[in-house]
Parts: structure tokens; sequence; C-alpha cells
């Protein structure tokens, strides 16, 4: 199954139980209505004989109109109870099921985010810095969109939504309107330029620190709003010229 068609799977769980609510609700509001006019009792005990009805538990002084009702109820209850079985069991054999509440468990997770750090890129240096950043016990999300990644990351510990940082849904998931700081890691310099002014928009307040694979665009990122840009290049190169003493 493609990416596109489980994603798909996952988001209508939900409405599969919303349905079937739905269904039983009805059933239910049919059968004790119903049992209530035809024998005169009652919305307890219609709802009663409905619940026994859909157990195939049938009243032995039944007349053809209540009989009829029985029949109609204890077919749309199996019907029912299958149904939501083989959804369950779809959803549980394809994996989708662990996938769904997962993505729930990660949802509330964001909920509560606030105050927090936003790393966008969770390639090798986006990953350093969540390594950093987690012995101080800050807050923090890392955005990727490659799965593998995302993935990873979250066997480690870390919290990692899958997304493309580059779009605005992303960084809404990432609750970049709360966030205090983002960390741009993504390699080409135009990108981070645009998901800076992406940002920007916004949250205003927000710092925004970002690498550059050309020193030339490093006063680009400056003028767009970022507080500090960082050239792995440059930072490796001087590391090793201290190392070496020269």
């Amino acid at each position: 199954m493609s990416r596109g068609a489980q994603i798909k799977e996952v988001e209508e769980f939900p409405k599969r139980i919303k349905i079937f609510l739905i269904v039983i609700l009805v059933v239910f509001s049919i059968g004790t209505i119903g049992f209530k006019i035809l024998d005169n009792s009652s919305l307890a005990d219609g709802f009663i004989r409905t619940l026994e009805t859909t157990a195939f538990m049938f009243s032995d002084d039944s007349h053809l109109v209540e009989r009829l009702l029985e029949v109609f109820l204890a077919t749309i209850g199996l019907f029912t109870i299958w149904w939501v079985l083989w959804s369950v069991a779809d959803m549980t054999l394809d994996g989708n099921l662990r996938r769904y509440l997962k993505m729930k468990y990660y949802s509330l997770k964001m909920r509560s985010m606030k105050n927090h750090i936003i790393i966008a890129g969770g390639g090798r240096i986006g990953e350093e810095i969540a390594r950093v950043i987690s012995v101080k016990k800050s807050n923090f999300v890392i955005i990727d969109n490659n799965e593998l990644i995302v993935k990873s990351l979250r066997k480690k510990g870390y919290n990692a939504i899958y997304g493309n940082a580059e779009e605005e849904s992303a960084l809404k998931e990432a609750k970049i309107e709360s966030a205090l700081k983002i960390i741009l890691t993504l390699p080409k310099t135009e990108a981070n330029i645009l998901v800076t002014l992406t940002v920007k928009e916004l949250n205003p307040k927000i710092e925004v620190y970002a690498r550059a694979d050309d020193s030339s665009l490093a006063s680009k990122l400056k003028k767009v709003g970022v507080k500090a840009v960082v050239i792995p290049e440059i930072v490796a190169g001087d590391k090793l010229a201290e190392e070496l003493k020269v």
C-alpha cells in the first residue's frame, strides 16, 4: 500500500467510528420508540427490549409487527457488529490502527507544547542539535519529510513529526505560534530563507537560527530576520585548525 493510501486509511478510521456510533444511536432510537408505541411501555423497557433483540433474545409472545421490528433490529445489529469487527481487523492487520494510535499520541503531545524549540530538518545536524538540547531538558520538536528519519528519531525518544518544514501546515502542526525558537538545518540556504519568511509571518517574536551552505548568502538570512547564521564547513575548518594549532 502506498504512503498516500495508508494516510487515507488512517484518517478514515475516526470517520468509521462516528458512522458506527450514529448507526447504533439510530437503531436503538428506532427500537426504543418502536417497542414503546407497540407495547405501550416505558422508554426504559423499550430500550431494554431493543438491547435484548440485538443480542438475538426474542420475546415469545410478540405479535406480527413486533416480530418484524425484532427481525429488523437483529439484522441491522448483526450487520453493524460485523462491519465494526471487519473495520478493526482490517486496520489492525494493515498496521493502520497502530499508526492511528501513534498519530493521536503525538498529536496530544504537540497540544501541550509551549515555549518550545522547533528543529527544521532531522538529518545529522538536526539530530546532533536535538541530542544537545535534550541534555538540557528543553522541550523541542523536529520536523522532517523523511519518514525513516522520523521513525528513527522517535525510537531515540525525540518528539518528531513527519512533514515539510517549508509548508505552513507542518509548522502549524509543530505549534509555531507558541514556539520560542526555531533552528533551520535545511541543506539549501534558499529554503531556509523562505522558511524564515513564513515563520516570521506566523510568529513575529520567534528567534530564528539557521545554517547556510554558502557564506555569500549568510547576509540574506540576516536580512530576513535570522538571529544567528552558522556555516558548518567554516565551523569545522576553524575547529580543525584549532586542534592542529596552526
